[in-house]
């Protein structure tokens, strides 16, 4: 019987994967991002030959570490499915647009931004119910065993934390992206920067040729803050490994940058691949440390 039930679960989060995909196909569709990008570039015409295995990451990744999030919830119903769009859609969309906008303001088509927005919440309105329903956390079973939760925190004690994470996201987004991203020429010809020498000259270059980037990366660190705060509540279980969950999810969503991007080259996109691998592994497990 253990088995039968470990095999039914393995199924249930099987189709978690499989609904993702199409969740996320729906919302290209309905939006119109599809007719959006550039026609005729050569990675959308290679793009069949190569698509299947990167989508197949993501989906597995994405379904894999959102179903573990669902099944390991003290929550159900409606308020689990407000927690996971929430996380999902802030984090695949919210930021990365954002970043878009500051970063790829000349390089985005027209409307693009604005369709980014709807797919992702029309995927993540179809995903967030449709995955809690398969894997059976619609409505609460038995009363849930969980561990202890802890005192309210002090307004200080929550400023102080705030403040840590803002400053680790700052300085682990620079930080990854100098000593990963940056280190690549072709992306430093993309965006048309110079080849910095050191991490303390290129934080010094920033700050005076593109200040803009500091208040830029702490709205950021606010909103993966708010975004993820819900999905970390919701876990009942050891701090360690809520730490982990925490890193895998925030990780799982770098690996749409290994599907063909219409708007940067494939080795631009790799770099920024293992800089946001690198930057969520690390932000995710201080967050949930927090």
């Amino acid at each position: 019987m253990q088995i039968k039930n470990k095999f039914i679960i393995v199924l249930r989060i099987l189709a978690v994967c499989l609904l993702f995909t199409v969740c996320m196909g729906v919302g290209v569709a309905l939006s119109g991002l599809s007719r959006l990008g550039p026609q005729g570039s050569a990675s959308q015409q290679a793009a069949p030959t190569y698509v299947f295995p990167p989508l197949l990451i993501f989906s597995l990744w994405v379904g894999i570490v959102a179903s573990y999030l669902i099944l390991r919830s003290s929550w159900h119903g409606w308020i689990l499915v407000g927690a996971m769009f929430m996380g999902m859609y802030g984090i695949s969309t919210v930021v990365n647009a954002i970043e878009a906008m500051f970063f790829l303001s000349n390089k985005v088509p027209h409307g693009m931004v604005r369709a980014l927005f709807i797919q992702g919440a029309i995927a993540m309105a179809l995903f967030a119910p449709l995955a809690v329903l398969v894997l059976g956390k619609w409505r609460e079973a038995m009363p849930a065993v969980s561990l202890p939760t802890p005192e309210h925190m002090r307004a200080a004690s929550v400023a102080w934390k705030l403040a840590l994470l803002i400053v680790s996201f700052v300085f682990l987004y620079m930080f990854f992206g100098y000593f990963v991203a940056w280190q690549n020429p072709e992306l430093r010809r993309y965006y048309g920067g110079p080849d910095w020498p050191t991490f303390l000259a290129a934080m010094k270059g920033n700050w005076q040729n593109s200040p803009l980037i500091f208040p830029l990366a702490t709205f950021r660190a606010l909103l993966f803050v708010v975004f993820m705060y819900p999905l970390i509540r919701m876990l009942r279980v050891e701090r360690w490994e809520s730490a982990i969950a925490t890193a895998l999810f925030l990780a799982s969503w770098t690996t749409s940058l290994l599907l063909p991007n219409p708007l940067m080259p494939a080795s631009v996109a790799r770099s920024h691949f293992w800089e946001t691998l690198g930057f969520s592994l690390v932000f995710g497990s201080l967050q949930a440390g927090c």
